[in-house]
């Protein structure tokens, strides 16, 4: 082995180190400029929400100010629109007619006429079946109440 082939040999092994320490550049320029973006994302996304706390913060002093400095739940809590409203009076009317009520528009009951009778014969009744209790108390009502001591004189004894 001659010292031109040494030489060429040292040449392609610094060309590989080359190409290498210049694709670990690369991959560590990338990683860089991705950590970097990763970063600028969740400072974007905290500055946001800081905002959003300094201005509720904010209003809160400005309540406490206009509240004359009392900081209670009352002055600085949220202020319903309208705490009496359920949803329920749409109802209202309907319920009102169900229960008979009237208004003084209408005629009292007595003057309103009767509603139509069921046209056609009644419908044929069930047979009477002896009703029995179900479930555990079914025993006790069949054996009777032998624990009734109504009767019984205990001054006679």
């Amino acid at each position: 082995m001659g010292s031109e082939d040494a030489l060429a040999a040292m040449k392609s092994r610094l060309a590989g180190l080359e190409s290498e320490n210049s694709a670990r550049m690369a991959l560590l320029d990338k990683r860089r400029e991705e950590a970097l973006a990763e970063a600028k994302e969740k400072f974007d996304k905290q500055s946001k929400t800081q905002g959003g706390v300094i201005v509720r913060l904010q209003e809160r002093n400005r309540k406490a100010k206009a509240a004359g400095g009392w900081a209670t739940e009352a002055t600085l809590g949220e202020k319903a629109e309208d705490d009496g409203d359920f949803g329920f009076e749409e109802d209202e009317a309907e319920n009102e007619r169900r229960a008979g009520y009237r208004t003084a528009d209408e005629p009292p009951s007595a003057y309103r006429p009767a509603p139509p009778a069921p046209q056609g014969p009644p419908p044929p009744l069930a047979p009477v079946a002896e009703e029995r209790p179900a479930g555990r108390h079914r025993r006790a009502a069949a054996r009777g109440d032998d624990d009734d001591f109504a009767d019984t004189d205990w001054l006679a004894t």
